[in-house]
């Protein structure tokens, strides 16, 4: 399953992808050795065959670039852990591709996504406080702010229009 952007491809990984899997897997900021990437790639096509209308597992797509299509820039995608009906947006971009756009191209794909693809309607997300670019993103890509947390950390939703 590939999506694409004005700039990006959101796409499920393969063992094709093993190496940029293994390089960018975010797995507290160190490369993963290539049987944990292979375990990472068949979990994640495990959790994409429970997907479905209505209901999300968790979808994880790599992140990269129309013009680069087998590096991967980040990660992005739903997470169903909690609600099934309402996912989690997250979007994981390594350092050099942030404040270029593509958190927001990323947000508004994946909200077309579990709309269109998902038949859900509507999708959580939230970030520290203190993180103002991830802020603007959610902002930006289409999401409303309806709350925060204890802490103080904004809390997102964003609803389908029928």
């Amino acid at each position: 399953m590939d999506y694409r952007t004005e700039q990006l491809i959101l796409r499920a990984v393969t063992e094709d992808d093993l190496a940029e899997v293994a390089r960018t897997w975010p797995s507290d900021h160190r490369p993963i050795s290539e049987a944990e990437a292979r375990g990472v790639i068949a979990h994640m096509r495990r959790n994409n065959a429970r997907n479905a209308r209505g209901c999300v597992c968790h979808l994880c797509l790599a992140v990269c670039g129309a013009d680069d299509p087998q590096t991967i820039m980040g990660w992005c995608g739903l997470d169903g852990g909690r609600n099934r009906a309402e996912p989690e947006i997250f979007i994981l971009l390594d350092e050099e591709y942030q404040n270029k756009g593509y958190g927001t191209q990323c947000v508004k794909e994946l909200l077309r996504i579990a709309a269109e693809d998902f038949s859900l309607q509507s999708v959580h997300g939230g970030c520290d406080k203190e993180n103002f670019a991830s802020r603007r993103v959610m902002e930006k890509g289409g999401m409303v702010q309806y709350g925060t947390e204890e802490n103080g950390d904004p809390l997102f939703r964003f609803y389908v229009k029928k």
